[in-house]
């Protein structure tokens, strides 16, 4: 056997190793692709739904958390602190009811809840605090009365919700 046959053989054996090394990187990468869209399929299938719900129920917690509505709900009591810590213990419950939520929403839509909450609460703390020698009735005209003259902090995090949702979550 001569030289150039050698070389002939060899040149022919590194194509088709070449060519094999090829395939074969193809299909691993195809594979890999493959996973990777079944992996987002389930993911889709599995954690989507709960972050939809996760994102309705902080929907919900934050309209029942809305002056207007807190009002209607929470019977007034005899004294305006009594009726504070009625409507601030109402807000808690409601949070602590959804606290599990905050793992599927979005870490920064969460501190805007957390802070619309907070904003509400003080709102009534506020409130209450100002007017202690009024009834009951009149605090809760002047808390739906303020919480119309600014936008309500859960409306400006109803807001967030939908963008995050708009936006794919």
């Amino acid at each position: 056997m001569d030289i150039s046959t050698l070389i002939i053989s060899l040149a022919i054996l590194v194509i088709f190793v070449g060519g094999f090394m090829f395939m074969l990187t193809r299909f691993f990468q195809s594979e890999r692709e493959r996973r990777n869209f079944e992996l987002r399929l389930k993911y889709s299938e599995n954690i989507l739904p709960n972050k939809l719900q996760a994102y309705e129920r902080m929907t919900l917690f934050l309209e029942r958390i809305k002056p207007a509505s807190l009002i209607r709900r929470v019977a007034p009591t005899e004294d305006g602190k009594s009726y504070e810590y009625n409507l601030i213990e109402t807000i808690q419950t409601e949070f602590e009811h959804n606290l599990a939520q905050q793992v599927y929403i979005n870490p920064n839509t969460w501190k805007i809840i957390l802070s619309a909450k907070n904003a509400t609460q003080l709102l009534i703390k506020n409130t209450i605090q100002s007017m202690e020698e009024s009834s009951v009735k009149e605090i809760q005209e002047e808390i739906i009365k303020q919480s119309m003259e600014d936008s309500s902090p859960s409306s400006t995090a109803i807001l967030y919700l939908q963008k995050d949702i708009q936006d794919g979550i």
